[in-house]
């Protein structure tokens, strides 16, 4: 098979996106879980020819009257897309530790955190996330993953 000599673009954009809720925390970091239950997919690359993966932004969302735990994010790369997942087909990408966060933000933005990637995703693989501790009531982690599909 001939090699490629001439650099490739994505043609679509793509943004991916999960939200981190509720009673969901995932001590371990080998990639083993359940897709939806405690690892969540984030970005998912086009089933053809992939994509390629720029950068993930997390940040945070809460209700006025409740305060964010600081936590452990964990961001894998996967070829699963659901049911689950095993050591052998999800791998620990990053970890990110989240600040904890007041309740009332009227003076003050949130933190985000960023997650660079500039990698090419092979077809249909996915990108899962998960949190070390349980979201308290009305709060929640928003994971965006921006992308482009070959």
């Amino acid at each position: 098979m001939a090699q490629n000599t001439k650099p490739i673009f994505s043609l679509v954009p793509v943004v991916g996106f999960a939200t981190l809720t509720g009673n969901i925390g995932l001590t371990r970091s080998d990639g083993v879980g359940t897709v939806a239950t405690d690892v969540f997919k984030c970005f998912t690359a086009d089933a053809t020819n992939g994509s390629f993966v720029s950068k993930m932004r997390i940040s945070a969302a809460a209700s006025a009257s409740t305060a964010m735990t600081a936590s452990v994010i964990r961001i894998y790369i996967s070829s699963i897309t659901a049911g689950g997942t095993t050591a052998a087909d999800t791998v620990l990408y990053a970890e990110v530790a989240v600040a904890a966060l007041a309740a009332s933000h009227t003076s003050n933005a949130t933190n985000f955190y960023e997650v660079p990637f500039n990698i090419a995703l092979p077809p249909s693989y996915t990108i899962l996330a998960s949190i070390d501790d349980n979201c308290a009531a009305n709060t929640r982690w928003q994971i965006l993953t921006f992308a482009g599909n070959y």
